[in-house]
């Protein structure tokens, strides 16, 4: 009694590489969900604008997080003002040349680079490679 396998390499072979292209994007999307995430909760409050900007996007190998809002930037890294203005909705004249950014953004996407940089080697021990 024998068995005859016949393997068709190439085929074999294409279904290897969906399958690490699967847990790759799922790797993005689940890292893409959880920066998303983050940015939700450590952004900064005044009227929820910033937070509610917050959008998010995946596409095949590549996933993008970010915010709609034209002042995110300003936040970030920071915005010169006019000494003396009065602002109506602060009630009072503007007295620092230049507000600090948070960088509440650069911060979390540096932790993010870790994250996915070892992600995408564990998937990679685990595919042999």
């Amino acid at each position: 009694m024998s068995i005859d396998v016949t393997l068709d390499a190439d085929d074999f072979t294409a279904k290897l590489t969906d399958l690490q292209e699967l847990r790759v994007d799922t790797a993005i999307k689940r890292t893409v969900n959880e920066v998303a995430e983050d940015l939700r909760n450590i952004t900064p409050r005044r009227t929820g604008e910033l937070v509610g900007s917050i959008r998010q996007s995946v596409s095949k190998s590549e996933g993008e997080v970010g915010f709609t809002s034209e002042y995110a930037p300003h936040v970030e890294y920071g915005h010169r003002q006019n000494v003396g203005q009065y602002v109506p909705k602060l009630g009072k004249r503007l007295k620092a040349p230049f507000v600090e950014g948070q960088h509440f953004f650069s911060r979390e996407m540096e932790a993010t680079r870790r994250v996915l940089k070892k992600r995408i080697q564990d998937l990679l021990r685990e595919g042999g490679m």
